[in-house]
């Protein structure tokens, strides 16, 4: 009878440790994929930046990061808070296609705006 039940709660725990250490690794992976994804993000963000900023010859600085942190304007340098990408979409009949760009940048002298119609790749 003992030797029944310790094998029966030998299972159990067997079985319950597969199934969590399973269902752990799923989440791993899906985590994993996500920060992944997410870096890739914010590299093709920050390379589209510096690349509309180079199509219209405005100098710029860059942290480590390849973040934009400074720009000129009017012979100063503005130090960045903050950049929202805005695209500009048009309804062809087939769906949304995007035309261009909104980029603002938050700095300490206010709010400047290009348009750019570069893609992000």
């Amino acid at each position: 009878m003992k030797l029944q039940r310790l094998l029966i709660c030998s299972l159990v725990l067997l079985f319950v440790m597969i199934t969590f250490s399973e269902a752990f690794a799923l989440s791993y992976g899906r985590i994993r994929a996500l920060k992944e994804r997410a870096i890739t993000v914010t590299q093709q963000k920050n390379h589209f930046v510096t690349r509309v900023l180079d199509s219209y010859n405005i100098p710029y600085e860059c942290n480590q990061e390849g973040v934009v942190v400074r720009l000129k304007v009017d012979d100063h340098w503005n130090d960045i808070t903050r950049i929202d990408i805005i695209p500009l979409v048009n309804d062809d009949g087939r769906g949304f296609r995007v035309m261009a760009h909104n980029i603002f940048f938050d700095t300490n002298r206010g709010i400047f705006h290009l348009v750019s119609e570069l893609i992000i790749r």
